[in-house]
């Protein structure tokens, strides 16, 4: 089968999984927390990422950042600075890391840990995250309600829930899911309009217990930052992969238009072992071509865990405070504001499939695919078919 160098993969996995039979249901991957030491200097290039150059592109690499792999590939040969560039770049990985971590505080800025400790406290920010949050908060509304960062406490429940359900406890099927009075009292302090930020001090205030999650906007808001500074370095032709989100920009050194092939969610999900993940059409369910698009995929078949044989991931729903029950994922084409590429993918992922639909199809710049469940049967916006490309040619 012939494949391409321009050719990424959409989606990494980092979880353990059974790979041995197309029967019996993958072991649910352990939550894992990655957190980042950075010895007294957050912003070095060395030690932090891998530069390697090849006949077509020179590739920077680094595994420390958001908590996945995270890749830019630079296809432009006249540049003389692609390595000087390459660590402007990783710097810019590295700030809103710090930024938007809710694990870690770190000594020389005040990020979402730092707020989430202390709520009702007013904290000092740092404009961009100023941004951030504001953005968030807008699309609060923007997102029907199925994007709310004030979801945390929620989500930490869920959190505590996963991340206890590991070893014999797992291995014997004794894992537990919230109670409805534990969920119901944290949606106290869910209130997004709850967050005080005066974006012009740069500040942020909340009630007591409450805390912010950015998870569903920081990674793809910080892979569109590194796309504006490879673009004012003067680059024309890169790939940008942050862990499964996809920035295209110019032309591959073929001619031709960048590509990126959308992975079979229920293959992933059993490490290809089934048979019908034996050939590049079936690891694959979809091939997109752009040259100014961002792809973002959504799902439950990566982060997850079963009780009673029953599967509850990551992504949360604010209207029922649970995990949805259908659907498997949702793939997200881009051409404009491509900034809130993570926020819209995940909405489009919660929402009932009918709103999803026409949420999608009333909005020029975005083109979606929904895969729908382990049968393969998709749905698709009006207008993906201007981004799909043939696996003939592949």
């Amino acid at each position: 089968m012939k494949r391409t160098s321009a050719l990424l993969f959409l989606l990494i996995y980092t979880g353990s999984s059974d790979a041995n039979t197309n029967t019996q249901q993958p072991v649910a991957p352990d939550f894992k927390i990655i957190k980042v030491d950075t010895q007294g200097k957050p912003y070095q290039c060395k030690d932090n990422s891998i530069i390697t150059h090849n006949d077509i592109a020179t590739n920077l690499t680094t595994l420390k950042y958001f908590g996945t792999s995270i890749s830019i590939d630079i296809y432009d040969k006249d540049n003389r600075k692609i390595d000087d560039a390459l660590c402007s770049a990783l710097n810019v990985i590295q700030e809103y890391h710090y930024l938007a971590s809710n694990y870690s505080t770190y000594p020389h800025v005040t990020n979402i840990k730092s707020i989430n400790n202390e709520p009702d406290k007013k904290h000092r920010i740092d404009p961009k995250l100023t941004q951030i949050i504001q953005a968030s908060i807008d699309w609060h509304d923007k997102s029907n309600g199925y994007f709310n960062i004030a979801l945390s406490p929620i989500i930490d429940i869920w959190r505590n829930y996963r991340s206890q359900c590991k070893g014999e406890r797992k291995q014997q099927d004794r894992c537990d899911i919230p109670t409805e009075v534990e969920l119901n009292k944290a949606n106290l302090l869910t209130n997004i309009e709850d967050i005080l930020l005066d974006t012009v001090n740069n500040t942020i205030q909340m009630k007591q217990g409450m805390s912010i999650d950015l998870g569903g906007i920081a990674k793809g808001w910080m892979a569109e930052m590194v796309y504006r500074q490879l673009k004012s370095d003067g680059f024309e032709n890169f790939m940008i992969n942050a862990g499964g989100n996809i920035r295209h920009y110019g032309t591959h050194p073929q001619g031709r238009l960048f590509t990126t092939a959308v992975e079979n969610p229920i293959c992933k999900k059993y490490s290809n072992s089934l048979a019908q993940c034996q050939s590049f059409e079936g690891q694959y369910h979809e091939v997109i071509s752009g040259k100014d698009i961002a792809i973002v995929s959504s799902g439950n078949y990566l982060r997850y865990y079963r009780v009673k044989g029953k599967e509850y991931h990551h992504l949360i729903n604010p209207k029922t405070l649970r995990p949805k029950d259908t659907g498997v994922s949702t793939t997200l084409v881009m051409n404009n504001n491509q900034l809130y590429a993570d926020i819209i993918s995940t909405t489009l992922f919660l929402m009932p499939l009918d709103e999803a639909l026409i949420y999608a199809n009333k909005n020029k710049d975005i083109a979606a695919v929904w895969f729908l469940n382990n049968n393969g049967d998709k749905v698709e916006t009006n207008n993906f078919k201007l981004y799909r490309n043939s696996f003939a040619t592949y």
